[in-house]
């Protein structure tokens, strides 16, 4: 053990909690008094999911590759509020979470090997671990699949700028060129507006349904789901795969675009805020993953929100940027109030 460790007892072993401190969904100020202790009796406590127990596995002091802390290639990561209202831990769940575990071999890609697991893909893919994850073979495909977060701005800034400017240049300032009746400023950003709000709707019915849709037991299905958003619900601290990669996002947004220009009036200017929207919403989710927001805040509230979705109610919470459609679709939940602020 050196300085920087942070040792830790439970249930007769030794664990190291150095490198999950900022990654710790509680915050770091409900970890600090417990070095050097036994944390058997505060777990129960406060009410951990048996995915926290099984995650406790990946800390334990002889697990060496996770003394870098370092999870995301650079990225430092910040955790969700890992909560149960049932208090204690059912052994025999977490036993079995540690057999369906054993099936895999991390050190190689995961995608081919989930029909050892396929019977049980919804307890195994909803019980988190803090590892490194491989998705393919093929070091192309796998660079498809892993993002860091600065590459998204980069990406989408300048092709909003671009298409806000030039729909404005177009409908807006077009003055005699005008091939129909010039939009009013108020009436542009009106169409901006609407952008906004059907990707409001589109975020969360990609969320519910599409990224949570049950692939049953076909192996194809649940390599799929996978792929788009199961990995995220496995590997939910690494920080390299909490965006969307440019290149899916770009042919998503086509084909939606493709879609909707077909019975929408000034589809470029509605795409434009749509994108924002996008833009907001993918920022919104990094940062609710990784950043430190102050209590009292909005994000700080749509952090616990995202937290209770990812680690108590898998099929609830789906709002990420917003709670409006969870009040609207009745999948609204109520976070525990604490009597502290959490600190990452």
């Amino acid at each position: 053990m050196t300085t920087n460790d942070f040792p830790v007892q439970f249930a007769g072993k030794k664990y190291d909690l150095h490198s999950f401190m900022r990654d710790h969904p509680g915050g770091v100020n409900t970890l600090k008094n417990y070095k050097g202790k036994s944390i058997l009796k505060a777990m129960e406590k406060f009410g951990h999911s048996s995915s926290a127990y099984h995650m406790l596995n990946d800390l334990k002091v002889k697990v060496v590759e996770l003394k870098d802390g370092n999870l995301t290639g650079g990225v430092s990561g910040n955790g969700r509020i890992i909560t149960n209202e049932e208090a204690g831990r059912d052994v025999e769940e977490i036993e079995f979470l540690e057999e369906l575990e054993a099936r895999l071999d991390w050190s190689k890609p995961l995608l081919r090997q989930l029909d050892a697991i396929a019977p049980h893909y919804d307890q195994w893919v909803n019980s988190a671990v803090y590892r490194k994850c491989r998705l393919f073979e093929s070091s192309i495909l796998e660079s498809m699949t892993f993002t860091p977060w600065y590459l998204v701005p980069m990406c989408w800034v300048p092709i909003i700028l671009y298409l806000g400017y030039s729909q404005l240049q177009k409908h807006v300032l077009c003055g005699d060129s005008c091939k129909q009746d010039p939009l009013g400023l108020h009436l542009y950003l009106y169409h901006i507006f609407l952008g906004l709000v059907i990707w409001s709707a589109l975020e969360y019915s990609l969320h519910r349904w599409v990224f949570h849709l049950n692939p049953g037991s076909s192996v194809t299905m649940i390599k799929i789901h996978f792929l788009i958003h199961g990995m995220h619900h496995k590997v939910p601290f690494d920080g390299l795969r909490q965006v969307f990669p440019p290149v899916p996002a770009f042919l998503l947004a086509y084909v939606i675009y493709m879609i909707l220009q077909l019975f929408l009036a000034y589809p470029l200017i509605k795409l434009t805020g749509g994108l924002i929207g996008y833009l907001t919403y993918d920022m919104i989710h990094y940062y609710v993953h990784h950043g430190s927001p102050e209590d009292g805040t909005y994000l700080y509230a749509m952090k616990r929100y995202h937290s209770n979705h990812h680690f108590v109610n898998h099929d609830k919470a789906f709002g990420i940027s917003s709670k409006m459609w969870d009040y609207i679709f009745k999948t609204f939940v109520h976070v525990r109030k604490l009597g502290f602020s959490l600190h990452w």
